[in-house]
């Protein structure tokens, strides 16, 4: 029969600590000390935490359904021509495959409530039991946070769909954003051009530009095809929206020829690299690859994949500037 008095703090401690089968066993630890009063973990504190992970289990899972709900009315509503362009199916597919992966970590969640007693009965199940209500309250709080985020960028994509300036203001500060790498490229070999350039590694600010200069590469693939793509779209929208593409193109064309500039600086530099060809020889295997990686990319572009991959490369060949 279970004492409903429940169990010393300490009690439950030395009946866990003992014990090489059990996870997390701080934690678990951790989570019950939270919850006892003078010293002593009850089983009412039990049920009423059980009670609590199980309505906000449930609570969550009526949102992330209702969310859905409307996305899927959303995706519904989209003209077919609209839907199927390569922006709007790559957002679509990130969202879906939110909503799955959220879905998929409360469907966990449930499994692992459904194993846990309400009533635990003895000092070791009560560990159990805490442990797995800590993971739980944990797992519903981020699924709950990604929901938030989630709809919110949901709102501003709905915007986005139907509003003209909005996708203009969208595709130019993207523009702004990519124009950012080719400043640093450029801040890169500046300094690496400079008289006295003190206070760098040659070899490594070669590097760096190197794989920045590389990225824009496919920056530039990738807004082609986004201009490509919101001019189909704004003809197929009343008023006249010419001179703002036209505008954008303008800035593309403006950074690619910085971009070009910066090849030819960059090609350039590497007279001055002490032992530039031996250097580049010991890293050349990791250049190939990050380079057959980027050709292997068509829009749209993933760019936190892409983020990823440089900084990787950076961690990696462990580049240093200064």
């Amino acid at each position: 029969m279970t004492d409903e008095q429940g169990w010393a703090v300490s009690t439950v401690r030395e009946r866990v600590q003992t014990r090489d089968d059990l996870d997390g066993v701080a934690d678990g630890l951790t989570a019950i000390e939270d919850r006892a009063d003078d010293g002593r973990i009850t089983v009412e504190t039990m049920r009423d935490w059980y009670r609590t992970c199980r309505e906000s289990h449930r609570s969550t899972a009526a949102d992330l359904s209702d969310a859905e709900a409307r996305f899927e009315a959303l995706e519904a509503s989209l003209d077919p021509i609209d839907r199927d362009t390569n922006r709007v199916r790559a957002r679509l597919d990130e969202y879906e495959d939110g909503f799955d992966s959220m879905r998929s970590a409360l469907a966990a969640t449930e499994e692992r409530l459904d194993a846990t007693p309400r009533t635990p009965e003895s000092a070791v199940a009560a560990y159990e039991a805490a442990a797995n209500l800590r993971r739980c309250g944990q797992v519903v709080h981020q699924v709950a946070h990604s929901l938030h985020h989630v709809e919110a960028e949901v709102a501003k994509f709905e915007t986005w769909l139907g509003d003209p300036a909005t996708r203009i203001d969208t595709l130019d500060e993207e523009i702004d954003g990519f124009e950012r790498y080719l400043d640093n490229t450029e801040g890169l070999l500046d300094r690496l051009e400079a008289d006295d350039p003190a206070g760098i590694r040659p070899f490594g600010a070669w590097l760096a530009a190197y794989h920045l200069q590389r990225m824009m590469s496919l920056v530039f693939e990738d807004l082609r095809a986004d201009i490509a793509d919101l001019e189909a779209w704004l003809e197929r929208r009343d008023g006249s929206y010419g001179a703002d593409v036209a505008t954008l193109r303008d800035r593309l064309d403006e950074l690619a020829a910085r971009h070009e500039t910066c090849s030819a600086r960059l090609d350039a530099a590497t007279a001055e690299i002490d032992d530039f060809e031996s250097k580049r020889a010991g890293v050349a295997d990791s250049l190939d690859r990050f380079e057959a990686d980027l050709d292997g990319r068509e829009p749209p572009v993933d760019w936190g994949e892409v983020d990823d991959l440089v900084q990787g490369q950076f961690d990696d060949l462990g580049i240093q500037v200064r």
